[in-house]
């Protein structure tokens, strides 16, 4: 951070936060590690369309394999991380979704246990990618309702943004052990495979999500994967 004070408002600030406390300006830092986006989380009980943000993390990865040998891959990197980070300017709903927050907070302050508060905190935190708070309200709804899927597979997906891919393998599949044909699930899991090293447990996971939800536009993305995994294999 090049100063102390909130470039927005002029606040104080401490212990170099991420966002300002009294306007919610979003701060750069030169130590930042740089986000996807991602699309807007569901509220319960609607299906979760948090695969997306795993999507773009896994065609960053691919992207990566396909130019190792490329001499421009760091230019390239370089630019696409450039296109998917969210600046305040980029995000004008910023302040609304920390008023939204302050709103949740009063409304748990009463109701600390209530579920969809829960959720809707976990969902709102992971919006504006404070991660870590995100898996400590999923978490606390699923104290309530152990067994919402949906809720399991987005508290993957925030610990998967958090480099802890382990426990977002584990929370997928409990998730999917509830619902095995969960299409997300069956495509998260698959990217986390891959991260971790795993190809063939992605095209596993891939596999039996377009062998049960084929018309799903998860499998078609699937399918792509696979062929492209298989075709690097195949050059090797």
């Amino acid at each position: 951070m090049k100063n102390n004070f909130c470039p927005s408002c002029g606040a104080k600030l401490e212990n170099n936060p991420n966002f300002c406390s009294s306007c919610g300006e979003k701060l750069e830092s030169t130590s930042a590690k740089k986000s996807p986006q991602k699309t807007k989380k569901t509220e319960p009980p609607k299906k979760s369309n948090s695969y997306f943000i795993l999507a773009l993390a896994f065609l960053f990865a691919i992207v990566t394999i396909i130019l190792v040998n490329n001499s421009n891959t760091k230019s390239f990197q370089k630019k696409l991380n450039s296109k998917v980070s969210q600046t305040p300017a980029e995000n004008p709903d910023l302040n609304r979704m920390m008023n939204t927050i302050q709103e949740l907070r009063k409304q748990l302050d009463a109701d600390p246990s209530n579920y969809e508060l829960n959720v809707k905190m976990g969902n709102s935190f992971f919006d504006i990618s404070r991660f870590p708070d995100a898996i400590k309200h999923y978490q606390k709804a699923l104290e309530v309702n152990a067994t919402d899927p949906n809720v399991l597979i987005d508290l993957g997906v925030a610990y998967f943004n958090t480099n802890s891919s382990d426990s977002a393998l584990m929370y997928m599949q409990t998730a999917l052990k509830i619902d095995p044909t969960h299409s997300q699930g069956l495509y998260n899991s698959g990217i986390v495979h891959f991260n971790m090293g795993d190809s063939l447990g992605a095209i596993k996971m891939w596999e039996k999500l377009i062998e049960t939800n084929s018309q799903s536009p998860q499998a078609a993305t699937a399918k792509k994967f696979i062929d492209q995994i298989k075709s690097k294999i195949t050059k090797s």
